[in-house]
């Protein structure tokens, strides 16, 4: 019994911390595949992270959510982050909100309109630096009745 509950609980811990990681970017992703790092980033990349459960906003309500950064060692830009298509009725402020060199996250308000289309959306989340290639992670967003 004590065996099933380990492979549970590490099963558990796997599915929430690994298969949430998006797309990484910065200039080191276009380094040939036989010279990235097999453990930890590859240099001069980043990751975006992105809450790991669905971020609900009510109908006329609004929620804080934080968008993160995880640098490689030499990876040193300001990110400019870009939301992809928001349900109808939801913002977002800053509209173009900056995660800035030495920084390691910034907060967005999720607005919902009092009409908002209520239902379970995914909304891309890409970061773009000054140079190379951009990053993206998904966020589950879910809009709910007031």
């Amino acid at each position: 019994m004590t065996t099933f509950k380990t492979a549970t609980m590490v099963l558990t811990l796997a599915a929430l911390t690994g298969c949430t990681q998006g797309a990484p970017g910065g200039p080191g992703t276009s380094v040939p595949p036989d010279k990235q790092a097999t453990i930890g980033q590859t240099e001069d990349t980043f990751n975006l992270s992105v809450p790991l459960v669905s971020t609900s906003v009510q109908q006329g309500g609004q929620v804080e959510a934080t968008i993160g950064i995880k640098r490689a060692k030499t990876f040193d830009q300001d990110v400019k982050l870009m939301f992809g298509e928001l349900p109808q009725g939801v913002t977002i402020d800053p509209a173009v909100p900056v995660i800035k060199q030495g920084e390691t996250e910034t907060e967005v308000m999720l607005i919902g309109a009092a009409d908002a289309a209520l239902g379970d959306f995914t909304v891309k989340v890409t970061g773009h630096p000054a140079k190379g290639v951009d990053a993206s992670d998904d966020l589950k967003l879910a809009v709910i009745k007031e």
